[in-house]
């Protein structure tokens, strides 16, 4: 179902969906649904574990929860790329100190990017393209979307090296983090290792 058969539907029955959320979730519905019983689990109970984090790509091609069918428990943060950018590292950072009430860091980042990225430095996606078009969207800001760093590439295994480094250079994360890289090939399923050099 498709948002223009959304707004069909919504005419013919002289009803307008009331806000974006409605929409998204009448596309995205299951034909017959049936509501999942929420974790009950709380914050405080959570394992006296080591925490385990993902940074991986929002593209739902590349969702760990499938592709490595994930019980419950990884904590998963998704942008554009699965890019280390700041507000990825203030999420690692907050994780680092509040997990088992404090008495518990994070151990693992695992990076995943995928291949086939809308990130992927093509002709029509890279940096300077992505800025040239916010920039003609609001020209007033032209000096700010020029500073922008928005994480296009031209190699994926370079791309999870890179933001391998900036995880583990994070003075602000714990010493012993460990920092796993991984590309997801969207075409076969498959994942492989990226290893950085010592």
């Amino acid at each position: 179902m498709s948002a223009a058969d959304v707004r069909a539907w919504a005419k013919n029955n002289k009803s307008v969906p009331s806000s974006p959320s409605t929409i998204v979730r009448t596309l995205t519905a299951p034909s017959s649904y049936e509501a999942q019983p929420p974790h009950n689990m709380r914050f405080s109970e959570f394992p006296n574990s080591k925490a385990i984090m993902m940074l991986t790509c929002m593209d739902p091609r590349s969702n760990p929860y499938e592709f490595w069918k994930l019980p419950f428990g990884p904590g998963i943060i998704r942008n554009a790329g699965g890019r280390a950018t700041g507000d990825a590292l203030r999420s690692m950072r907050v994780l680092s100190t509040i997990m088992a009430n404090g008495q518990n860091t994070l151990g693992a980042v695992a990076v995943v990017h995928h291949t086939d990225c809308g990130l992927y430095h093509g002709p029509n996606f890279s940096d300077e393209f992505i800025k040239g078009r916010l920039a003609e969207r609001v020209p007033e800001l032209a000096r700010e979307v020029e500073k922008m760093e928005l994480g296009s590439f031209a190699d994926v295994e370079a791309s999870v090296l890179e933001d391998m480094a900036i995880i583990k250079n994070d003075p602000y994360l714990p010493k012993d983090l460990d920092v796993l890289g991984y590309v997801h090939d969207t075409a076969t399923g498959k994942t492989r290792e990226v290893f950085r050099s010592e």
